[in-house]
């Protein structure tokens, strides 16, 4: 069985911070992405952005998120996502 590390988890979020900066054409840089503790669109993250951002992490971590559910709010939570997308499933 596939234990999440610190390591792990905090690799996992600094990659989904460069993917909301790529995926908000900058809007929002990484480093602020990171370190926010309020939900990525109240740093500015558009709805256009978001989608973006699904794209962006089903791409890169062959995932689907599903936008009918808890999805889309997931997204907005980049601890969540993280914790969320580093958890075995």
């Amino acid at each position: 069985m596939t234990h999440t590390t610190p390591d792990h988890l905090t690799a996992i979020r600094e990659r989904l911070a460069e993917l909301v900066a790529e995926s908000s054409d900058g809007a929002i840089p990484a480093a602020r992405a990171l370190a926010a503790t309020t939900p990525l669109s109240d740093l500015g993250l558009s709805s256009l952005s978001r989608m973006r951002l699904v794209d962006a992490v089903e791409d890169e971590y062959d995932v689907e998120i599903d936008l009918d559910g808890a999805g889309w709010d997931l997204v907005d939570d980049l601890t969540a996502l993280a914790t969320h997308l580093a958890t075995p499933r």
